[in-house]
């Protein structure tokens, strides 16, 4: 990743040489039916693709910790160690420190506007907002946690952004929030063993049935502050490698319904680029979509990169790096993080739109609008000054 992002530094204002191809994908992009976001052309020539699966490799590699079962970007800063309470320093976590993790926040704040982070607590359990999407169990919970690498966790304690006084500063000072361009943060879900197992054995009905080791092969596992062993089963990455940021979403292949609405789009990795969804045209939803093997390509990156094999159950759904291709607004979503979860359903959610809104006005308070896709509504950001995408500010105290 450092190449990259030296070549980021290097060509980021380059984009001239690129305009043809870009204008290329435009075209096709705005005469196609259904619109997706999936493997546009960088300023440096790179397929947005690409770069999500670099990124991906950098933030699921083993962290070398001894004894202690980590891959990186579970050793990042969490919300919870950012965004602290009134008065307090945010400070980076501890090695050995548990997996706190809380109910979505976007759902949080689309259902009740009270966005303060819900840790999951021994016997303490609350489940998505819209588990009938996904057919997900009933009365059984997705934890999630959001996780920013030194670089951003840096830029938002130098500049205080963390807290209500220095949001409220920020905005007199008419700070620019920008963050730094190797600036990455990760959102994941998780979903206790044996609930996996009742959810992919009742939905898709796998042969032969899941089993609590068989989750364990075939997800990567971890424990969390309750005590209790989850998989992970969805993945969302941001990296500040372009101006508007990178946004890219994984899903596990077992996941019911993961291409729904959309399909699959992966122009680097996947062996086979686009999947078609299973769900128009009368089809059924929550169908399973099979594995996703990887090309030459994609395999030789995965190897070269050392991940576990469990990595390779889990395929990429798209990447997004614009509002817009032509005259139709991009989307991206992730059917457990955005329609399971958060409540969002895929044709309505754009990762790139909804945390443009991210907002502060002259109090320190957030903005109050969240969602939609396509180019943003700027009467939705008057008195307010940008966050750089970063929705964190919603846990400031």
């Amino acid at each position: 990743m450092r190449a990259t992002t030296r070549l980021n530094k290097d060509h980021r204002g380059v984009t001239m040489r690129f305009s043809a191809i870009i204008a290329s994908l435009v075209g096709t992009l705005a005469s196609a039916g259904p619109l997706w976001a999936q493997g546009a052309p960088l300023p440096w020539g790179q397929s947005s693709d690409m770069l999500a699966w670099q990124v991906f490799t950098q933030i699921a590699g083993p962290a070398g910790i001894p004894g202690v079962k980590r891959v990186v970007f579970e050793t990042w800063a969490s919300d919870p160690d950012i965004y602290v309470a009134a008065g307090a320093t945010p400070k980076w976590p501890d090695i050995s420190q548990p997996k706190l993790l809380q109910a979505s926040q976007l759902g949080l704040v689309r259902n009740s506007l009270k966005p303060m982070p819900h840790i999951i607590t021994p016997g303490e359990c609350q489940p998505p907002n819209d588990p009938k999407a996904g057919n997900f169990p009933a009365n059984q919970c997705i934890g999630e946690e959001v996780r920013r690498n030194w670089s951003s966790f840096q830029y938002i304690v130098a500049n205080k952004l963390y807290s209500i006084a220095g949001l409220k500063q920020a905005f007199v000072d008419k700070l620019n929030v920008d963050f730094p361009a190797d600036a990455i943060e990760v959102k994941a879900d998780w979903v206790k063993v044996p609930v996996v197992v009742e959810w992919i054995n009742s939905t898709i009905k796998p042969n032969p049935p899941l089993t609590a080791d068989s989750v364990r092969n075939l997800y990567y596992t971890n424990t969390a502050s309750d005590g209790q062993e989850y998989a992970l089963v969805g993945l969302a990455i941001s990296s500040k490698q372009v101006k508007d940021w990178l946004w890219a979403t994984f899903e596990h292949q077992l996941s019911p319904g993961r291409c729904d609405d959309v399909g699959c789009h992966d122009n680097f990795a996947a062996a086979t680029a686009n999947v078609a969804p299973k769900n128009i045209n009368g089809g059924k939803a929550n169908q399973y979509y099979g594995t996703c093997p990887r090309n030459k390509a994609g395999a030789a990156l995965l190897e070269s990169a050392g991940l576990s094999p469990v990595w390779a159950n889990y395929c990429l759904k798209g990447s997004q790096i614009a509002f817009m291709a032509g005259s139709k607004p991009t989307i991206l979503g992730n059917s457990v993080v955005e329609r399971i979860n958060a409540g969002v359903p895929i044709l309505k959610s754009s990762c790139i739109t909804c945390h443009s809104y991210a907002a502060f006005d002259n109090s320190g308070s957030a903005n109050g609008v969240f969602g939609g896709v396509g180019n943003p509504d700027k009467s939705h950001m008057q008195g307010m000054s940008q966050n750089d995408f970063i929705w964190g500010l919603l846990g400031a105290n």
